[in-house]
């Protein structure tokens, strides 16, 4: 791995770097100077303590004078340590030869990685009122070689890894002087720069003779991959991960700080070759045959690499990283690429592949990003339907309305005579969070079912169309928009009529352009309802806000919001129009926003939900991750336990966990485990729908990934008065269905161990697909309201923090929000973030045309199919269609 810490502690570097810690008995190499920047310096070589201390104090070595023009001394950055890590079997491989080969071939990738960042290496330009970054090409660091961990017991493990400290100074070559280094554009592209280590260590291991493997998280050595052996000698690594699992830490970075915290000084009482002793004694006599094998062949034939390898690796990537995202820095498929071959094609392979590809390219911010032409095809279809069918036909209502509902609010109202009375092929309704849509809709579905045409509902997800629209508001056909894109019955029931659909912003781009591919040879119109502020799709685009911004779609809008009153509702609304500072404000004035360190803040939130369920209030909590998510579980469970609310009588029943692979990554075998398990969605070749396979030696049908979904198997406690969460659609075993995200309470168990519903209903305790249905992500929790939400959101959450969660997690409340963190200030940092994603058409898009009217696309209009008389078409359309027939 390559891991990129800040240092803004001189002291700490000078301390952290010193003889005393790392030269000892031969477990490290002496520092050596690296860099154009350490060049011009005059330093090179071993590194020298004066000089060393000299720099981290931000002084010239040479002169000692002030090297950069500020020196904070408080908290000023020194530099970063750029970590790399090879896998464990390299370093087992290395720790038992001594093998100089091998740490070449270490040193080589090191070096060579850190050259090609060193080319990318900035300073800020501030001059004549400039703000931005300009790159000097030169950077000074030492390297510091290590071949062991930190003991553990008191006796280090092999650890082959390499310290870069780089030093925030650098030479402006336009400025002649030294200035700080920025460094936000090599952090930014760590993990491609981690690949391309990896990707370069891995070929120098093919010119010594030794073939790699991949595994799920990289790559090993091929015949020194067993998971039992590497983990014998992966002591530290373990200690870690027992001590994070302990204190609930998840996040990388958080388990970095952690390890550095469990820190011991290096043993320095057992030299290179009494280490080498102690940990050959720990190979059994079949581990020992195999490392004999593979040491065997260092300096053997080099492994061939095979430059088809990085065609087939380009096209993998890009079917991975174009299914969630329209747009993805160029550095991102590389990397992903380089991954998905290592050991099989070279870096300059890959390079060579991707320029031979259709990409279409942009620089954004310094960075370049792609898409491709399908995507790009797939949007501009979507838009030219859209704006092609404006005007183009007449009114649903030839007559004016009058309403059923006359408590409608103005805002309902006027959405109500637009859908009836616009002449657009595609209506976007927009409303935010709790505005009364749903009523709305009922009026207007009412009003065109009396004009002879009927509607159909839909909705993206299962829980939003059959369990909401359905079950709840009466739209007795209501189903998802999977279903309308497979089910050529349903399809043909559309024909000439009205396809509206609900939570319309959690569609893709390409799911959009099918429904309306749909819509022009069925001759439908389309009503999308929903609001471009909350989440968007998992899949990739941002339908609703191409429709606006370049189809020339004018939405009526739903502002006057109706679940919340008084403070609450002002608040929502500032955070609903982008004024995240403001609503957050008034949220913590209403003192809303707890604060409290993690061994209370869980126990708070807790007894939070716990009262209000015993209070007669409906109550959920949201949480942006699943490992907060469970941490908060537990604690809810604790406390309903204790309470008698969960009987003693709980059952373990077995569960699958979907692992959220793109289809790429399905058809990749390093994904699988033990307990991965297929389960198929679709009919396929020797298999049904809802067909499942174990990994119990068959052979996977990777072929066929389209067609299955791929998920973990685990444990779920459940207790007689548990609150249960679908998380995949299915049948009870009396037929019924079972919605993804509907919520259930458990009444007790059968003779046979399944679950009987509080309603009646009665699960398969092997059904697999539940989960505590307390917490939920904020995906999972729009469209849905309670009277108290609450949000558990700590720094450990902050990564997936944003507007659009922040809006749609505090809107879920009709009464009262509560937020537990452990850190305000970052709180409001990480919410005021969006996670808009860019579209192909707005990366290709000249800038200075960013804002226009979009006037009708003849053009587009005539490719279009005529629409029948029974769709309103202005008298003219329906002249040429008469006289066409």
């Amino acid at each position: 791995m390559l891991r990129i810490t800040q240092n803004t502690s001189a002291a700490g570097a000078m301390s952290y770097y010193s003889t005393a810690d790392y030269y000892t008995e031969g477990q490290e190499l002496s520092g050596r100077w690296h860099g154009l920047g350490a060049e011009r310096l005059g330093l090179s070589g071993d590194i020298q303590k004066a000089q060393w201390d000299a720099l981290c104090q931000n002084l010239d070595p040479n002169t000692s004078e002030r090297l950069t023009a500020r020196t904070n001394q408080t908290n000023r950055r020194v530099g970063y340590d750029f970590n790399f890590h090879v896998p464990k079997s390299v370093s087992l491989l290395y720790g038992l030869t001594n093998d100089e080969r091998i740490l070449d071939a270490f040193r080589d990738a090191v070096g060579t990685t850190m050259a090609d960042m060193e080319r990318e290496m900035q300073a800020r330009v501030r001059i004549g009122g400039s703000n931005e970054d300009r790159t000097t090409g030169n950077m000074v660091w030492g390297e510091f070689v290590h071949f062991t961990s930190r003991p553990v017991d008191g006796v280090p493990d092999p650890h082959l890894h390499a310290h870069c400290f780089v030093f925030s100074a650098t030479h402006d070559p336009v400025e002649q002087r030294w200035k700080a280094g920025q460094f936000a554009g090599l952090k930014r592209d760590a993990s491609y720069f981690e690949v391309v280590f990896h990707a370069r260590m891995a070929e120098n291991l093919g010119d010594l003779g030794l073939a790699v493997e991949r595994t799920g998280n990289g790559y090993e050595i091929a015949g020194m991959s067993d998971r039992a052996l590497l983990a014998a000698f992966s002591r530290r690594t373990t200690q870690i991960e027992a001590k994070a699992e302990a204190e609930g830490i998840n996040d990388p970075k958080a388990k970095s700080e952690l390890g550095a915290k469990t820190r011991v000084r290096k043993a320095k009482n057992l030299t290179m070759d009494e280490l080498r002793a102690e940990w050959a004694s720990r190979l059994g006599e079949g581990d020992r045959d195999a490392f004999d094998a593979v040491a065997g062949r260092i300096g053997a034939e080099p492994v061939r690499m095979s430059p088809q390898f990085a065609t087939a690796a380009i096209e993998q990537a890009t079917e991975h990283c174009f299914e969630r995202k329209s747009v993805v820095p160029e550095r991102d498929l590389l990397a992903v690429a380089m991954k998905r071959s290592l050991g099989q094609t070279s870096e300059r392979s890959i390079h060579a592949a991707y320029r031979r590809s259709d990409y279409l390219s942009a620089t954004r911010d310094g960075r370049t990003m792609i898409t491709t032409p399908q995507v790009l095809e797939e949007e501009k279809r979507m838009i030219e339907f859209a704006r092609a069918g404006r005007g183009a036909c007449v009114p649903i209502s030839q007559s004016p309305h009058v309403f059923e509902r006359d408590w409608l609010n103005a805002d309902q109202r006027r959405a109500v005579e637009h859908v009836l009375t616009s002449r657009d092929r595609v209506v976007l309704v927009r409303g935010a969070a709790g505005v009364g849509k749903t009523s709305m809709m009922k009026e207007a579905v009412e009003a065109i079912e009396k004009t002879g045409r009927q509607v159909f509902a839909f909705a993206p997800s299962a829980d939003a169309s059959r369990g909401v629209l359905r079950e709840q508001e009466g739209f007795a056909a209501a189903d998802t928009v999977a279903r309308l894109l497979v089910d050529t019955e349903l399809q043909q029931k559309i024909r000439g009529q009205i396809v509206w659909i609900d939570e319309a912003g959690l569609l893709g781009t390409k799911a959009m352009r099918q429904v309306f591919d749909l819509a022009r040879d069925l001759h439908a119109r389309v009503i999308l309802m929903g609001d471009k502020r909350q989440h968007g799709s998992v899949e990739r685009g941002a339908a609703l806000r191409l429709l606006e911004t370049e189809a020339g779609c004018v939405p009526t809008e739903i502002r006057d919001i109706q679940r919340q009153k008084g403070q609450y509702k002002q608040a929502v609304r500032a955070v609903s129009e982008g004024r995240v500072a403001e609503g957050f404000k008034r949220l913590d004035e209403l003192g809303w926003i707890k604060e409290s360190p993690e061994q209370d803040r869980y126990q708070h939130l807790a007894a939070d939900y716990v009262s209000s369920v015993a209070a007669g209030e409906s109550a959920l909590v949201v949480s942006p991750t699943h490992r907060e998510a469970a941490k908060i579980t537990a604690e809810i469970r604790a406390k309903l336990q204790h309470l008698g609310r969960l009987k003693p009588n709980e059952r373990t029943v077995k569960v699958l966990r979907n692992t959220n692979l793109t289809q790429a990554e399905r058809a990749d075998p390093v994904r699988y485990g033990p307990d991965s398990v297929i389960v198929f969605h679709q009919n396929a070749k020797g298999h049904r729908k809802g067909d499942q396979l174990t990994m119990t030696g068959q052979p996977l049908p990777l072929d066929q990934a389209a067609r299955f979904t791929v998920f973990e198997s685990g444990e779920l406690a459940v207790a007689e008065g548990e609150v249960i969460r679908i998380t995949h659609n299915g049948k009870t075993l009396g037929g019924q269905r079972l919605n993804n995200g509907a919520t259930y309470t458990v009444a007790g168990f059968t003779a046979k161990g399944d679950i009987r519903l509080s309603n009646g209903w009665v699960v398969s305790k092997d059904f697999g697909h539940l989960a505590h249905g307390y917490v939920t992500t904020s995906h999972a929790s729009q469209g849905k309201s309670v009277d108290h939400v609450i949000l558990g959101q700590s720094a450990e959450s902050l990564p997936a923090s944003s507007q659009q969660q922040f809006y749609v997690s505090v809107s879920r409340g009709k009464s009262r929000v509560t937020i537990h963190t452990d850190d305000k200030r970052a709180l409001l940092e990480a919410v005021t973030r969006t996670d808009d994603r860019q579209t192909a058409t707005e990366l290709l898009a000249d800038p200075r045309d960013r804002v226009r009217i979009i006037e009708t696309d003849r053009i587009a209009r005539d490719q279009l199919q005529p629409h029948p008389p029974a769709l309103s078409l202005h008298p003219h359309q329906e002249r040429e269609v008469a006289l066409e027939r």
